[in-house]
């Protein structure tokens, strides 16, 4: 618990940079898109919280301060580019959604579309569950975990769904918190000591197992089968020099 609380503050120095620079620039261009920059700005730092928060959730050590600098140092681009068609992709499926949404009222073809929309978004939504482990864990072209996220996007419909649940249920708790002043205190203090790290490790905790599975486990497997036959031609060649 400790170990997230002072992840979380790491965390928080990036971010209350971003939220300082997203405030500011708010003030100067009244647009909503400014609102979701920090799906870019803050993305490469996510790179850190994965990687340590994935150690905890397969029950590894990590060491918070230098791991969470080295993985951001080792993982910030394919994170920024992610960032990127995470932050384009979430202003597109906002103008849709309102959009037929809208439409709605007037025939089924909005209604229908808008129902489309949304579960394109769950989708990807889920989809990025999983790609900031991917990316973290192995050494795969972005094109390639993208692919394999949406697999696992379907694949996953348990884990999926309970993660995106608890995470509604924050969402809920923090609009319920602007009721009173103490809970508004309160909230802030769960933002500032704890909220991201306990995405983090709430998201890897339930997503890994399912990698590990269809990933890790079919690799160690084929590498271990790989190294049966080599002993097993060593074997076979010994054998023969041995008998000539």
């Amino acid at each position: 618990f400790f170990d997230l609380v002072k992840l979380n503050l790491l965390f928080c120095i990036p971010a209350a940079a971003v939220a300082a620079l997203c405030y500011f620039v708010r003030t100067i261009i009244p647009v909503i898109a400014i609102d979701l920059i920090p799906l870019i700005l803050l993305s490469p730092f996510w790179a850190g919280l994965t990687f340590v928060t994935r150690n905890y959730a397969r029950e590894e050590h990590a060491f918070i301060f230098s791991d969470f600098v080295d993985a951001v140092k080792n993982n910030w681009k394919p994170f920024l580019v992610n960032g990127i068609l995470v932050y384009v992709f979430t202003n597109i499926m906002i103008v849709a959604i309102s959009y037929y949404h809208n439409l709605s009222s007037q025939n089924i073809i909005g209604t229908i579309a808008t129902v489309l929309c949304i579960v394109i978004s769950y989708i990807v939504l889920c989809s990025q569950y999983y790609v900031p482990v991917m990316i973290v864990t192995f050494d795969l072209k972005l094109t390639q975990i993208l692919k394999n996220s949406l697999i696992f996007a379907i694949i996953g419909l348990l884990p999926n769904f309970i993660t995106t649940l608890l995470l509604a249920l924050l969402v809920v708790l923090y609009f319920v918190s602007i009721i009173m002043p103490l809970t508004i205190i309160i909230m802030v203090c769960f933002t500032i000591f704890l909220v991201f790290a306990y995405c983090s490790f709430l998201i890897n905790f339930a997503v890994y197992p399912l990698v590990d599975k269809m990933m890790i486990q079919p690799y160690l497997k084929m590498q271990k089968e790989n190294k049966k036959d080599e002993s097993e031609d060593e074997e076979v060649e010994s054998d023969f020099v041995d008998r000539i």
